[in-house]
């Protein structure tokens, strides 16, 4: 009798302090994976209560080409193989006339992350261009449950920003991809490692969630008098399993303190419009500063969940165009 109840005082006592450890788990580093936050209504001008008639895509002049350093040809570009010779074809697109592009300058940009309102740690956007090609890199670590990763590789085409192979990874999980297979006019295909069945059709200037950023930043830089206030651009954007339309409204350009970090500066906002019968996933909010040539100086992601995601520049750098051989860059 007394061994049974030495048995059941010890689980008694494990149970607490596991209870007690967990506790301080989540007031010290929160929970990310789950949200205790309600779903928010969408402000009433993002509601799309009518069809919208997007524009056909635009082709693009380049303002000025990036600098290309020769390099040895990768063996492991298998992925970009394609869009090589795709990039070669097109090489009109810094020739043809077209409205003002320009990308930004390579280089790694720190954000503090924050879960529905809570810091994490640090996370970073590594944008690296090199001739026609470019690869956009982004690491959200968070404690004890692994990184959130994005990668966005491609090519510069005739529409500007043409991404070939999409990936997201989060925590542990499996890694998902989105490959667009392009034709020479820049449209093509869509496959999905989730949605294998799936392959619709793409148009030229298709884009993955974080490459139409920095597409919309090129735009700017090129012409910074588009999308004056209450501007609809239509972007075709593909995630991990989709295909959508998105319809971002543009607030213009304002002298504001919306990015913390940058203090009074001039912004850009863009907001992702939802249509009422259908809404999509989640609801994106996109801060783009002039002082970072237009790159996202804040990033808002409100989930379907009702999670609340959030980067906010913290500073830039410079970085190397090669550190590690990148498939496709030649």
């Amino acid at each position: 009798m007394s061994s049974l109840f030495r048995k059941q005082s010890l689980c008694v006592l494990l149970i607490a302090l596991l209870l007690s450890l967990l506790g301080h788990l989540v007031l010290f580093f929160g929970l990310p994976f789950i949200s205790f936050s309600t779903t928010s209504d969408v402000s009433d001008d993002l509601i799309i209560r009518s069809e919208l008639k997007s524009e056909p895509p635009k082709k693009i002049q380049m303002t000025s080409a990036p600098k290309r350093k020769p390099k040895e040809q990768s063996s492991s570009n298998d992925l970009l193989n394609n869009q090589s010779s795709y990039s070669s074809a097109q090489g009109g697109a810094f020739n043809q006339a077209g409205v003002p592009f320009k990308l930004p300058e390579s280089g790694t940009i720190y954000y503090d992350s924050f879960v529905d309102g809570q810091k994490f740690q640090t996370g970073e956007i590594d944008w690296i261009v090199d001739g026609n090609f470019y690869r956009l890199y982004v690491n959200i670590p968070y404690a004890f449950v692994g990184p959130f990763i994005f990668e966005s590789r491609g090519t510069v085409d005739s529409f500007g920003i043409a991404p070939a192979i999409y990936w997201s990874q989060r925590g542990t999980r499996a890694p998902r991809y989105s490959r667009f297979d392009r034709d020479l006019n820049g449209g093509g295909q869509m496959f999905f490692s989730e949605k294998p069945e799936f392959t619709p059709n793409i148009v030229p200037g298709t884009q993955d969630r974080f490459s139409l950023m920095f597409q919309l930043a090129s735009l700017l830089n090129g012409d910074s008098k588009i999308d004056e206030p209450g501007t609809i651009r239509s972007i075709p954007v593909v995630d991990y399993n989709t295909l959508d339309q998105w319809h971002f409204k543009s607030y213009g350009e304002a002298i504001n303190e919306d990015i913390p970090s940058l203090g009074k500066s001039v912004n850009r906002h863009y907001a992702l419009m939802q249509r009422e019968n259908d809404p999509y996933k989640r609801q994106v909010d996109i801060w783009l500063a002039k002082d970072l040539e237009w790159l996202p100086g804040r990033i808002r992601s409100l989930e379907a969940n009702g999670r609340v995601l959030e980067l906010v520049f913290k500073q830039k750098n410079p970085i190397a165009l090669n550190p590690s051989p990148i498939p496709g860059f030649n």
